[in-house]
């Protein structure tokens, strides 16, 4: 990697398709731009352009923050010719965000994201209804392989067979805990009515870790129409079965944009 300002430049996966904006998309915390593959696959086929940006977690021997995420966001822009339309899961939905006054970027696909007033009042509720997998969660920012199993059914949905959700939670781990803890705060995200770009808003119906009232009231701060959830899906929910009816959805969103 090359030097990018206090960053290293962010690591893309690209492929090439003329008449269509481009997708950038933001993975989460704890997790890598390994969990849009299958969404990526099925994007490429529609004829949508790709970018898939793995966020750096170090900045010059520091962990890096929010900010410094955003900024790896731009820099991935910057690279990309034409419009781009963001799509974003939990942190990196929250990234997708604060990119909405970004003249490049067009629309916004958020899928049970971090609110604009951040996890404050969600880990508060969550630390007191279930002090187990608060702590569980908390621990993101372990060494990869080091997040419990049990972790498992908070991310998942109860359709999500156990050996899968095992092999997945292996690879999750080593989140920057600075950015975990800015998170919690409200954050710099402008309104509907000033960025005035399109925003999908989608939730999970088992989603344990964003409540439903959160997703609800991050449509809202947009102006979007409403929350679309699905019921069967827990939090990552692009690692289930039940991924192609999210990235339908997305799609069915995408062609009328």
């Amino acid at each position: 990697m090359t030097p990018e300002g206090p960053l290293s430049r962010p690591h893309l996966s690209r492929r090439a398709a003329a008449g269509s904006p481009t997708l950038l998309l933001l993975h989460g915390a704890g997790c890598g731009g390994w969990v849009w593959d299958a969404f990526s696959g099925a994007f490429q086929d529609a004829g949508y352009p790709v970018e898939v940006l793995d966020f750096t977690r170090q900045a010059q021997g520091r962990d890096a923050g929010l900010g410094d995420y955003v900024s790896q966001a731009r820099a991935a822009l910057s690279e990309i010719e034409g419009p781009v339309v963001a799509i974003g899961h939990s942190l990196g939905a929250l990234v997708a965000q604060r990119l909405l006054l970004e003249p490049q970027l067009t629309a916004a696909a958020l899928l049970c994201p971090v609110p604009p007033e951040g996890l404050w009042f969600t880990a508060a509720r969550l630390a007191f209804a279930d002090p187990t997998l608060f702590a569980e969660a908390a621990r993101l920012d372990a060494p990869p392989g080091s997040a419990p199993p049990e972790l498992a059914g908070s991310l998942f949905g109860a359709a999500m067979p156990a050996e899968a959700a095992r092999r997945c939670i292996a690879r999750m781990g080593g989140e920057s805990p600075t950015a975990l803890w800015e998170a919690q705060a409200p954050q710099p995200v402008p309104y509907g009515w000033l960025h005035r770009r399109p925003v999908l808003v989608l939730g999970a119906g088992q989603d344990r870790l964003i409540p439903s009232d959160a997703v609800e009231r991050c449509a809202f701060w947009h102006g979007a129409p409403g929350v679309e959830f699905f019921a069967e899906l827990g939090h990552l929910m692009m690692l289930e079965p039940g991924w192609p009816a999210v990235a339908g959805r997305v799609l069915a969103w995408l062609k009328r944009l």
